[in-house]
């Protein structure tokens, strides 16, 4: 008796249940939404990757459409491999999407420091005119940067044609100067006081508190430079020079009727960067939370 007394009366009960019963219809409803998101986002990728798998015998296009392979094989792999050589172009696309993180991520860090913790005269011009960059379409500077690169500089059909142009990042800058300005002006402040110069604060001081946004711009950079089709097209010409994305475009002519051949050479270009992207991505989460709480 004492323990039905103890318990409360039904209507106080009721908004509880009624609180948890629209909170449990909201996380039901969020995880739908979430999931049809993702299904129309993974299902092309899944459909490139099936269809490379196919053999001769199943149909590319029918109705109703045929997802699964009936005959499964890695022979359009294969072809690809053998007609095109798809190793000198991985190679290639590692060369310089390795090159133009590290330097694009030394540059932009050795300018977001000054434009965060130093004073002078016109820092927040310079900062918001490299902010005004970021509308301008990257399309826009292909022309003056190819005059430059074949008059100029002279690295026209060279790996060095896509390094050197992408070493400053407005986007990236400004990722590494919000991280910065989060770090508390007492360390940099003490640093000064035992002798240090401003070069061996960036490196000993600010560059290892900040690891989590020079990852998250290491991984960025490192994503956009492997993907990136339109001005290494516009650059290279020699096959012995084309990264995994110009290189792979020629089965649009080689296999301009095989369809399968050409899922497997786009799975040979997305495959690699989607592993990399999914192993690294808490990283790129947490250094993008810290540098926007910046």
């Amino acid at each position: 008796m004492a323990v039905l007394a103890a318990r409360p009366p039904l209507s106080a009960r009721t908004p509880r249940t009624a609180r948890t019963a629209r909170r449990a219809a909201s996380v039901v409803f969020w995880y739908a939404v979430l999931l049809f998101m993702a299904l129309i986002t993974v299902f092309p990728l899944l459909w490139i990757v099936l269809t490379s798998l196919k053999g001769p015998s199943d149909p590319i296009f029918s109705v109703p459409p045929q997802f699964l392979p009936g005959d499964p094989t890695l022979a359009n792999y294969g072809k690809v491999l053998d007609t095109l050589p798809v190793a000198g172009f991985f190679v290639n696309s590692i060369i310089v999407s390795v090159s133009v993180t590290v330097l694009s991520a030394l540059v932009s860090a050795l300018a977001a420091y000054p434009l965060a913790k130093m004073r002078f005269r016109g820092r927040d011009a310079i900062f918001y005119l490299l902010l005004g960059t970021l509308i301008v379409p990257v399309q826009l500077t292909y022309i003056p940067s190819f005059v430059l690169a074949v008059n100029v500089f002279h690295y026209y059909d060279t790996i060095l044609a896509l390094i050197f142009p992408t070493l400053a990042s407005a986007f990236n800058i400004f990722l590494l100067r919000q991280a910065f300005r989060s770090v508390p002006d007492d360390l940099i402040d003490a640093a000064r006081i035992d002798g240090a110069s401003e070069l061996r604060i960036w490196w000993h001081v600010l560059l290892p508190i900040v690891r989590p946004s020079l990852a998250a711009v290491g991984i960025f950079t490192f994503v956009t430079s492997w993907n990136d089709f339109l001005w290494p097209s516009l650059m290279l010409h020699t096959r012995e020079n084309m990264t995994l994305p110009v290189g792979l475009a020629a089965l649009q002519g080689l296999f301009s009727s095989d369809f399968r051949s050409i899922a497997a050479g786009v799975t040979l270009t997305v495959v690699p960067i989607l592993i990399f992207f999914i192993a690294v991505q808490r990283h790129f989460v947490r250094g993008l939370a810290g540098a926007v709480k910046g």
